[in-house]
C-alpha cells in the first residue's frame, strides 16, 4: 500500500462496475486517444487480449456509458455519458498512475463474491433514453 487512500467514489465505482484490469487499461487507452475510433481488433492488439474479449469489453464499456458506438458497426470512441463519469474516469487515470498496485488489488478483491454482493448496492446504472 502506498499510504494514499483511493478516493471513496472511485473505490465504489471499481467495486460496483465489475471492471477488470484489462477494462481499466482499455479505458485509459481510449481516454488518451479520444480522436480515434476503436474496434475489437485495434483494442485487442493494445491491451493484449483476444479479439472476442476486446469486443465484449467495448460492449461492456458502452453499457457503463464510458464509450459510445460510432456509425461504423463495432467501432466505439471514448465518450463518458455524464460530466460526473468523465471526472470519475479522470480520477481513475490519476489514481492508477500513482497507485497501480492498490487499484489492481482493489479490482481483484472486487472479484470476490462477498465484495461483489456488497458492491451491488452501489452499482451504476444508465438510464434508458
Amino acid at each position: 500500500m502506498t499510504g494514499q487512500a483511493i478516493p471513496d467514489d472511485l473505490r465504489r465505482f471499481l467495486l460496483a462496475s465489475g471492471l477488470s484490469v484489462p477494462h481499466v487499461e482499455a479505458i485509459l487507452l481510449l481516454r488518451g486517444d479520444v480522436a480515434t475510433n476503436w474496434d475489437a481488433r485495434r483494442l485487442a492488439s493494445r491491451v493484449y487480449v483476444a479479439e472476442r474479449r476486446a469486443a465484449d469489453m467495448l460492449g461492456e464499456l458502452a453499457e457503463l456509458g464510458i464509450v459510445a458506438a460510432e456509425e461504423q458497426p463495432g467501432e466505439y470512441r471514448y465518450a463518458p455519458a455524464t460530466p460526473e463519469l468523465a471526472a470519475l474516469l479522470d480520477a481513475l487515470a490519476e489514481t492508477y498512475a500513482r497507485q497501480l498496485v492498490d487499484v489492481t488489488e482493489l479490482i481483484h478483491a472486487a472479484a470476490d463474491p462477498v465484495a461483489r454482493q456488497f458492491a451491488a448496492a452501489f452499482r451504476f446504472r444508465r438510464e434508458p433514453n
